[in-house]
């Protein structure tokens, strides 16, 4: 599996973890109260773009300003450090309160 494709895989796992956690969570509102599937959807992309800028900010900040300046200087960090299985584990261990 390519570096590009694990990373997707990373987030489409956050997508759905996060997107179940509201799901769990609108079950329990009342009816009056209840979430649509769209605000979900909106909540859960919005997440989503959190979650990656927060990888992307982390990363840059641990990086040699010359390697943050084209994509396989990205590639190379993130292969050197093992960013991928680094974060695949972190989201086995994810649980939204």
């Amino acid at each position: 599996m390519s570096q590009e494709s694990a990373y997707i895989q990373i987030v489409d796992t956050f997508r759905d973890k996060y997107a179940a956690f509201l799901n769990e969570q609108n079950a329990d509102r009342p009816t009056n109260k209840k979430w649509s599937s769209l605000r979900i959807k909106n909540e859960t992309s919005s997440a989503v773009i959190k979650f990656i800028s927060s990888i992307q900010a982390k990363l840059s900040s641990a990086m040699k300003p010359r390697q943050r300046k084209s994509y396989d200087g990205w590639v190379d960090y993130m292969e050197r450090n093992e960013t991928i299985g680094s974060l695949e584990e972190s989201l086995m261990d994810l649980d939204f309160v």
